[in-house]
């Protein structure tokens, strides 16, 4: 994972890789959530998907935001951990549409 700040504007990109559908959407899912749990607790408001790989299992993608700020983003329920837990992932014409349950 790279991040990089400009002006407060906070850019964070990473590559996630899996060995299946699932895999894939788990790695890509954590990579966010570590980039809230560690500082500066990077806030997306735009992610990119750079490249999807629906053969080798890849996502490469960007974020941009700003570190967390208790005056500008509402505290609520903090997503402790990403899960497989009756994870769903099912593909249509338009894309996929994913069900994912998160610990909290």
């Amino acid at each position: 994972a790279v991040v990089s700040t400009q002006s407060r504007r906070v850019l964070f990109s990473f590559l996630a890789e899996g060995q299946d559908l699932e895999s894939l959407l788990f790695h890509f899912l954590d990579e966010w959530l570590y980039a809230f749990c560690v500082e500066p607790f990077f806030t997306p408001n735009e992610i990119n998907i750079l490249e999807f790989d629906e053969e080798n299992f890849k996502i490469r993608c960007e974020g941009y935001g700003e570190p967390f700020d208790l005056q500008k983003h509402p505290q609520g329920t903090e997503v402790k951990a990403i899960t497989y837990s009756a994870m769903q992932i099912k593909k249509h014409d338009k894309g996929y549409d994913i069900y994912v349950i998160v610990d909290i």
